[in-house]
């Protein structure tokens, strides 16, 4: 029923459409590593953790003034932190997006070269007659039955989309 005419070209574009959905999901350990708190956040955040413990050992109601001073320090460092975190957001947002059009484009240039590359390879012979789709399925391929690279990563794409988007969701 079926005959695999370019087994290397087949498995070539399945691995080229399952990277092409997964590069969203690649892209996130890269990019977790460019952006981490920095040494200024992490010392914001010893210091108001130090600052709260110190603040614990003051009496609220005996020593009021004392209590109120830290606690607008802790403020401030907290509204620092804040920012900060904010901003590394934001950079990790813009890193993010930037990383995953890069790749995309990347995967899919060469996606488009590979199929303009072996336009005319039939990958995968069918048995039998295809007499309304026979034409669609194997153009520019001059061989009868046959499934086209062009129509091979239209099918393959769809398929691994359609499996693949309930994993992944």
């Amino acid at each position: 029923m079926l005959e695999i005419i370019n087994g290397y070209l087949m498995v070539y574009f399945i691995f080229l459409c399952t990277l092409s959905v997964l590069v969203p999901y690649l892209t996130k350990p890269i990019v977790a590593c460019f952006v981490r708190p920095s040494n200024d956040e992490r010392t914001v955040w010893s210091e108001i953790l130090k600052l709260k413990s110190a603040q614990q050992n003051i009496s609220m109601k005996e020593e009021f003034a004392a209590y109120s001073k830290i606690q607008r320090k802790i403020n401030r460092l907290e509204l620092q932190l804040k920012d900060d975190s904010q901003t590394r957001m934001s950079r990790s947002l813009a890193i993010k997006s930037s990383a995953q059009i890069a790749f995309q484009v990347a995967v899919g240039l060469v996606t488009v070269l590979s199929v303009i590359w072996f336009r005319r390879e039939p990958i995968v012979a069918l048995k039998g007659d295809l007499f309304p789709l026979g034409t669609v399925l194997r153009y520019p391929s001059e061989m009868p039955n046959a499934i086209s690279t062009h129509m091979w990563v239209l099918m393959s794409n769809f398929s691994i989309r359609t499996l693949l988007k309930p994993i992944l969701s």
